[in-house]
């Protein structure tokens, strides 16, 4: 795990200490809200948003709210894409629409998105509004997009998923770095500098966690084993192993795709395939891609308080296991 200061550590703490405060008096929000909080997530976006606007003449209220409002988004996406995907687990618990239903999952899910909008209102910068609102409008693209590719499995491509990585990871990657830096009042360069860190790092983050996937087949990620591929999704490694794959081989693969339940022995073949030579030569080729498109960025931010932490996080995200 990378280590944080003390200061950014603490402010990470008031972030999820905000965004557990709920006002509303039915008890049935207040349950199903504190539930999905309880279970603490990595917070990288709200992190980079943190970096992003270290600045010693901000207020650190600002700071924290805006941190806050992202953790808030993206927490509202995972509401809603446990349901698209029937996922049963989210960060090692029951998703929400196991615990209670579909429909509490995204009225909650909706339910955050506001109250994400009504913190950016408060904090009355036009600009960072402007940006969250076209990042969140992206996400929701990106989620469609995947939707209809995932139907015409055959067909895609590199390109493709390149574009729904950018869409619904990178672009609330970008946009914590970039508003981040809006708040700290940085120049026009700087903050295009810093969306382009914070999209660069997303599409690495997408392709690690894609990754990872077949790794919780044999290693503790937290997360359930070939979960992606059960829900029939081709994410990077799987569409390197199809590359790579003769005609048998490919028909045993898509024929496994979407299958929720798949033999132990079908399973560790899968794995195989993903542990092919080639194929993890192409998929740890695309990650090193954009790590080293991330650190390009960040060279020109030498002089910024958050540069080493930045570089800590950018190391950390190439390497994680959870």
């Amino acid at each position: 795990m990378y280590v944080l200061k003390k200061t950014t550590s603490a402010e990470l703490r008031r972030v999820q200490s905000t965004i557990k405060k709920e006002l509303a008096s039915e008890k049935i929000i207040q349950e199903i809200y504190e539930y999905i909080f309880n279970a603490e997530g990595k917070k990288t976006r709200a992190l980079l948003c943190l970096l992003a606007s270290k600045a010693s003449d901000i207020k650190s209220d600002n700071r924290i709210n805006l941190a806050s409002i992202i953790e808030l988004l993206h927490t509202a996406t995972l509401v809603h894409d446990d349901v698209v995907d029937e996922s049963e687990l989210r960060r090692g618990t029951r998703s929400v629409n196991q615990v209670w239903t579909n429909s509490y999952s995204v009225l909650m899910g909706d339910f955050i998105y506001s109250k994400a909008f009504i913190l950016m209102l408060k904090l009355g910068i036009p600009a960072v509004l402007d940006e969250l609102a076209k990042a969140t409008n992206d996400i929701a693209r990106g989620e469609i997009i995947q939707l209809e590719l995932f139907e015409k499995k055959q067909l895609i491509g590199l390109k493709d998923l390149l574009k729904v990585s950018y869409l619904k990871t990178g672009r609330l990657f970008e946009a914590s770095a970039k508003t981040g830096a809006m708040l700290a009042c940085r120049s026009a360069e700087e903050i295009k500098t810093f969306g382009l860190l914070g999209k660069a790092l997303g599409t690495a983050f997408q392709i690690q966690d894609d990754i990872l996937d077949y790794e919780a087949f044999k290693l503790d990620t937290g997360k359930p084993a070939l979960k992606d591929f059960k829900e029939g999704k081709i994410t990077f490694p799987l569409y390197f192993a199809l590359q790579q794959a003769n005609t048998k081989d490919k028909n045993f693969i898509m024929g496994q795709l979407g299958q929720s339940k798949i033999l132990k022995k079908d399973q560790n073949k899968i794995y195989q395939f993903i542990q092919n030579d080639k194929t993890q030569k192409e998929i740890n080729a695309l990650l090193e891609k954009y790590t080293k498109e991330t650190l390009r960025h960040l060279n020109k931010l030498k002089h910024h308080a958050c540069y080493n932490e930045m570089l800590e996080l950018i190391n950390f995200s190439k390497i994680r296991k959870i």
